[in-house]
C-alpha cells in the first residue's frame, strides 16, 4: 500500500475545520494537522501576503481523488494548494494506523 501526505492553504479557519469533519466523518483520512502560517506568493502578478491555515491530511494515496473532491466543493479560493507528498515510515505500526484509519 502507499500512502501519502496531502498539504492543503486556506485563509479561513471555519472552511478547514469543514473540511476536517468531512474527511474524518467518511473515513478519507487517518489524520489531519493544522498549522497556522504568515504565508507570501504571486497571484496575477501581484504579491500576495496573508495568514493562511495549513491543512496536513495523513492518508492512502488511492483516497486522494475524493479527498480533493471534499476539498473543492468546499474551498474559497480559485486557485488551490492541493500537493501530495510520498509518505514512508519505518515504523509500520504507524503505516498500519493509516491503512485501519482511512478505510471507508
Amino acid at each position: 500500500m502507499e500512502y501519502c501526505m496531502i498539504e492543503v492553504a486556506f485563509s479561513n479557519k471555519e472552511e478547514v475545520e469543514n473540511v476536517i469533519d468531512h474527511l474524518l466523518q467518511d473515513r478519507l483520512v487517518a489524520s489531519c494537522q493544522v498549522v497556522e502560517s504568515n504565508s507570501c506568493w504571486n497571484w496575477e502578478n501581484k504579491l500576495e501576503k496573508s495568514k493562511e491555515y495549513l491543512l496536513f491530511i495523513k492518508t492512502k494515496k488511492e483516497r486522494a481523488s475524493k479527498i480533493y473532491e471534499v476539498v473543492k466543493k468546499i474551498h474559497s479560493y480559485d486557485c488551490f494548494e492541493f500537493a501530495m507528498f510520498n509518505l514512508t515510515s519505518c515504523n509500520q505500526d504507524y503505516l498500519d494506523w493509516i491503512e485501519q484509519e482511512a478505510n471507508e
